[in-house]
């Protein structure tokens, strides 16, 4: 199969194919690069210095350049620098750098605001392919993008900025003094609500600081807000880690710190030490669980890394009842609590019981007696008045006459209570209707929407608090093997290197001669229960042995490498369905002769699965 046939079977519909230029000095880089682009339907060329980047950004038109920032012959800002000065804007394409220094690259000359993106090396490949979906989509507001040539989402085109962006960047030093914030920030880089993240997404400033490669470590809070306000934290990559400092008090006990709360003498103390909390946790917490997209993954991450319970409040504010400790919208918290419980991962423990409106699902109700007739509230508590002589017995309003009592039954007067008469009790009696009985009903009208529902059909929920379980903790720390699930996916800048050049070869024989190959990645969801049971060196010793049970069944054909979390498998001519239709078979084999039992977890990653 040729590369161009890999294209068409791995390309997505909806993106527009992109020119693609590749200036990178390491051929094993630019391999990997060309394929995963090509791979998506997108046309690439490549450089092998700054000189032969020049030349084709000259002669050529291209929609995105991926430029090394250390080069042969030229620097990448230089040749950056060259297009700048010598093309008009409409025809440069976007300038994306890559580098493993990023700090001297931010320390360099002021063409580095020229890259709308940098990648910081090793880099990961999905997150470049995600970018470069992203050109298709509108620039925010503030962007630019030049007739010809698309900007990627969220970043001005290349050679230009956002009229307020300042070139650079400031520090947190003058982000304090120029945004008046409270002490305890200083040696910090916080993130402000509203004015780094708001409604609108992202500043400008924002977007360029973690372009860059910058890490915040808190989320400061500068005016009142909500859960929902805050979504955005849980939609860009792990930003839901980081500790919630709330300068306001609005948000209570869904922030981290709520500064009202705190003695003014005590505040640098405590938000320091949170800020080191909150960071020594996050380094826990397993990268596939830290990058994860799934809301479920980074709520059980947030729980993990803030080190607390999920517990209710309970609130007339809001419809539900009820708030918990945690900048999540409550709406999507009881699906995720809900899923996660089922897994295991969490644990609940029971709190209360609420009525809801079956409309609205409102707990701000009025509960009220009513008429069982006609629903009415107008109800009055009467006696009973009950006449011995004649036996009758009625409400009281039956037997008024002025001031006088008198049976409606025998038209006698009463007149001695205890002689003529008694009052055995009291009735309910509706004056809407006039039905009397001696009870009355219960209904429930929502506050909201004003529905009415009777007591007899009115829909309950159980409020629950909710705690990591053992096998949360382990999720978190571990990641998806510890749940028995087959790995999601590949990252490549998570596997060993030399596996990463030995991909990268099989992939140019698959691509050039149609060569099959398979990556089999091996993982252990049994493997904490079993250190505990078993220790450490058994388990080690357990887990080389059946690598070398592969590799002696494989021989020639298997390129074996051991990692952290999977051992991985990389066998040459062999498909991925082959290996599937004979999981059972190898998997019998790697069992062979250890002396327990690894339950070793077997996943498949053809080429289409790697780079399509």
């Amino acid at each position: 199969m040729s590369s161009n046939q890999l294209s068409e079977t791995g390309q997505s519909g909806s993106a527009r194919h992109k020119k693609i230029l590749i200036t990178e000095d390491s051929p094993v880089t630019q391999d990997i690069l060309k394929l995963v682009l090509s791979a998506k339907g997108h046309e690439v060329h490549v450089a092998n210095d700054g000189k032969s980047a020049l030349t084709k950004l000259l002669e050529e038109q291209y929609d995105l350049a991926l430029m090394d920032y250390h080069l042969p012959e030229m620097t990448g800002t230089e040749v950056v620098a060259r297009i700048l000065k010598e093309r008009a804007p409409e025809n440069r394409p976007v300038f994306v750098a890559m580098t493993a220094d990023v700090a001297g690259m931010e320390a360099g000359d002021d063409v580095r605001d020229a890259f709308v993106h940098v990648f910081a090396k090793p880099f990961d490949f999905d997150e470049l392919l995600d970018f470069v979906e992203a050109m298709d989509a509108p620039a925010s507001a503030g962007a630019t993008a030049h007739q010809g040539q698309p900007a990627a989402a969220g970043y001005a085109a290349a050679g230009t900025l956002p009229d307020e962006e300042e070139p650079d960047a400031p520090t947190i030093d003058r982000i304090v003094s120029l945004k008046g914030r409270p002490a305890g920030y200083e040696q910090n880089r916080p993130l402000f609500w509203p004015q780094d993240i708001g409604p609108a997404g992202f500043s400008a400033e924002a977007r360029k600081y973690m372009a860059s490669g910058g890490d915040y470590d808190m989320v400061v809070v500068t005016e009142p807000a909500t859960a929902a306000d805050l979504r955005a934290l849980w939609s860009m990559g792990d930003l839901n880690l980081l500790p919630i400092i709330d300068e306001t008090g609005h948000l209570a006990h869904q922030a981290d710190i709520s500064l009202p709360k705190i003695p003014r003498g005590s505040v640098d103390r405590i938000v320091r030490t949170c800020v080191e909390e909150f960071t020594e946790a996050r380094t826990s917490v397993h990268l596939e669980v830290r990058q994860s997209r799934e809301p479920a993954d980074k709520l059980l991450a947030s729980l993990y890394v803030r080190g607390r319970k999920l517990t209710p409040e309970f609130s007339g504010a809001v419809p539900q009842g009820v708030t918990y400790n945690i900048a999540m919208e409550d709406e999507e918290l009881g699906g995720l609590t809900a899923h996660l419980t089922s897994e295991g991962l969490l644990k609940r423990s029971f709190v209360d019981r609420l009525h809801g409106c079956p409309k609205c699902a409102s707990v701000r109700l009025n509960v009220r007696e009513e008429c069982f007739e006609c629903r009415s509230p107008n109800l009055e508590e009467t006696a009973i008045v009950h006449h011995f002589k004649c036996a009758y017995q009625g409400p009281l309003r039956d037997f008024q006459q002025g001031s006088d009592l008198v049976c409606p039954k025998c038209a006698r007067e009463l007149r001695h209570f205890g002689v003529d008469y008694d009052k055995p009790g009291t009735v309910i009696s509706c004056r809407h209707c006039g039905a009397s009985s001696s009870d009355a009903a219960v209904g429930f009208k929502c506050l909201d929407c004003g529905a009415h529902t009777d007591g007899e059909v009115m829909e309950t929920h159980d409020v629950h608090a909710f705690e990591l379980t053992e096998k949360g903790r382990a999720f978190a720390e571990e990641g998806f093997i510890v749940t028995g699930a087959a790995q999601r996916n590949l990252k490549f800048a998570e596997l060993p290197l030399d596996l990463v050049i030995a991909l990268n070869k099989s992939a140019r024989l698959y691509s050039d001669d149609a060569r099959p190959f398979c990556l089999v990645t091996a993982g252990y969801p049994q493997r904490r229960m079993q250190l505990a049971e078993h220790g450490p060196r058994l388990v080690e010793l357990s887990r080389r042995q059946m690598v070398e049970n592969l590799r002696n069944y494989f021989a020639d054909a298997a390129n074996i490498h051991q990692g952290t979390d999977f051992d991985y498998i990389l066998l040459d001519r062999m498909t991925p369905e082959s290996f599937r239709a004979n999981t059972q078979a190898y998997e019998e084999v790697a069992q062979s002769g250890l002396k327990i039992d690894l339950g070793a977890r077997f996943s498949v990653f053809g080429p289409n699965d790697l780079f399509g």
